[in-house]
């Protein structure tokens, strides 16, 4: 998959050659804290082994993936955006496709998750025909509540239903939904 936005590159992770530039990522505890296992992976190696796995967790599902997100201009890789089956209670990927987003904390503030997500859930409603999109972020996540309400996502409340039972905050778009006020 590949997408353009005004200022972003949405493209395929390439394992060996971007996992030296998403250790600025992966490897910044500011960054894990508000993903899941909340894991640091400081070199090379353990960077591949989680794009690897990202990868992996969408590969039986045409269409889905994790992308890596890089400025158009300098191509220089500043997160990840993802369409994934959610994984349910017991951690067996469910009917519901989650769109999701990692980046670079020198990138925060700047639109670019809002940005790359909607280039997502577009791809997502209009090429892949999906019904709805679900996001979930951690209770405390601000920023990531900020980037649904941008998305004109609704608030579902707090769910246990996914990533093993975990206490989460539930958002929902449906492709008919109105598109959200700029």
């Amino acid at each position: 998959m590949h997408l353009e936005t005004a200022r972003l590159v949405i493209r395929e992770w390439d394992v060996e050659q971007d996992a030296a530039a998403a250790i600025a990522l992966y490897g910044d505890p500011e960054v894990t804290r508000w993903i899941g296992d909340k894991s640091l992976n400081t070199t090379v190696d353990e960077v591949r082994t989680r794009l690897q796995r990202y990868r992996d967790r969408a590969a039986d599902s045409p269409g889905l993936g994790c992308w890596a997100v890089a400025h158009l201009d300098s191509g220089m890789v500043i997160g990840t955006v993802l369409l994934m089956p959610l994984p349910d209670k017991a951690n067996v990927p469910s009917e519901d496709i989650e769109i999701g987003w990692h980046f670079c904390r020198a990138s925060w503030g700047k639109g670019y998750a809002t940005e790359a997500a909607r280039a997502v859930m577009d791809y997502g409603f209009e090429t892949l025909a999906l019904p709805k999109l679900y996001a979930v972020t951690l209770l405390d996540n601000e920023r990531s509540v900020r980037v649904t309400q941008r998305l004109g996502m609704t608030d579902l409340g707090i769910s246990e239903a996914y990533y093993g039972g975990f206490r989460l905050r539930l958002f929902r778009r449906s492709a008919h939904d109105p598109e959200p006020a700029s």
